[in-house]
């Protein structure tokens, strides 16, 4: 039985412009276009029988362009997404995370882990956000925030909330707890 939502990140070379090619060669229909969502921006786009839904996100608050399928064929679409576009996947987003040389390639490579985290390397997940919850930048720490909105792990959340109640950085605190409010709200924490 196919998962009713995948989540697919793509490198960072891959465009917009390149989506929308490998779009139309794939025959999905374009059904919206830039709507916007917490500043990110999304297009919509559904299979030729109309039963899956792809979701092409350019989630500029965290500078990733990723995909969301959801519907009837999310495993077939999923390979064929895997055969036409380049996908950064979770292995590489965490190994890039802990390999990274400076801060903007950490801020990426932790949001990318977290969008490509499945279930089973939670605690993988988790060992590598605790080093930087730990991090003397205090823009790290607030990855850690909002990386975890992405991926509300146990471990993870159990961070923010150490975040919450110890960081030295107003902004950080207080955002861990609008994070942790939203999630309680949502059922997710």
């Amino acid at each position: 039985m196919s998962d009713p939502f995948k989540r697919l990140v793509l490198e960072q070379h891959v465009t917009k412009d390149d989506i929308e090619l490998g779009a139309w060669n794939l025959d999905w229909i374009i059904w919206e276009t830039d709507e916007e969502v917490s500043g990110a921006y999304v297009d919509v786009w559904l299979t030729q029988d109309q039963k899956t839904r792809i979701h092409v996100v350019d989630d500029r608050p965290v500078g990733l362009l990723y995909f969301t399928v959801r519907g009837d064929n999310v495993d077939l679409v999923e390979e064929r997404i895997q055969e036409n576009f380049d996908l950064w996947p979770f292995r590489e987003a965490i190994s890039a995370l802990r390999d990274a040389p400076g801060r903007d390639e950490k801020l990426i490579a932790a949001y990318a882990t977290a969008l490509t985290a499945p279930v089973e390397q939670s605690e993988a997940v988790e060992d590598a956000f605790r080093e930087l919850a730990q991090d003397t930048d205090p823009g790290i720490r607030q990855a850690v925030v909002i990386a975890t909105g992405y991926a509300p792990l146990s471990g993870l959340v159990r961070l923010v909330e150490e975040l919450r109640d110890h960081d030295p950085v107003e902004h950080v605190r207080e955002n861990a707890r609008i994070l942790l409010d939203g999630l309680r709200a949502d059922g997710s924490e």
